[in-house]
Order: C-alpha cells, then sequence, then structure tokens
C-alpha cells in the first residue's frame, strides 16, 4: 500500500501505520467505493469485521476532526466527507487505503 497521509492529520508516525494497517484489513471488506467532490462512500460486504471499523473510526475522530464520518451499521456503509475543498485530497488517501489488494480488484 501507499504511504498512507492525510493533510491535517494528528497521528504520529507509529499511529499512522497501525492505522493504516486497520484499514488494509478493512479493505478486504469492501465491495463497492464511490468518490464525488467532497464525499466518499463505502460499502461492506457481509464479512466487514465491525468491531475493527469501529475502532478505526473512533481514531479517525480523534486524530482527523475535518472528516465527518458517518457509519451506517444496518447498510453496511461508510460515509466521509469533509466541508473544505483542500481537504479533498484526504478522502482520495482513504478511498485508496480501503481499495482492496491488487489481486482481488478484477
Amino acid at each position: 500500500m501507499a504511504e498512507f497521509a492525510l493533510p491535517g492529520c494528528r497521528l504520529a508516525p507509529a499511529g499512522a501505520r497501525i492505522q493504516r494497517e486497520r484499514y488494509a484489513r478493512l479493505a478486504a471488506s469492501v465491495t463497492s467505493a464511490g468518490r464525488a467532490p467532497l464525499v466518499l462512500t463505502v460499502s461492506f460486504g457481509a464479512d466487514l469485521d465491525e468491531r475493527l471499523l469501529e475502532e478505526t473510526l473512533a481514531i479517525e475522530r480523534e486524530c482527523c476532526p475535518f472528516l465527518a464520518l458517518e457509519h451506517d451499521r444496518a447498510a453496511r456503509r461508510l460515509v466521509v466527507r469533509v466541508a473544505d475543498p483542500a481537504l479533498d485530497v484526504a478522502l482520495d488517501a482513504l478511498a485508496e487505503a480501503l481499495a482492496p489488494p491488487a489481486t482481488l480488484r478484477a
């Protein structure tokens, strides 16, 4: 996976590495992802580790308060928004972090 760094993120390098690993594990459950300006929508399959996602989101809320994170547990959908267009690149980084490994993409 490419270096994962969100502009404005407060995580120290070691914390960022661990968060990157969480996202890599979550990526295995991603069924679809969509990008629009200022919005990333990610859908997960039935194999989603809800506890892992909640832990990951709790950390994001602490280190990246500029991200608006909406998790619909019943729909297994995550919507991430930014209000500032200058931070839209953070959504690209998250989309990349949640992309399934190349071997799983067809």
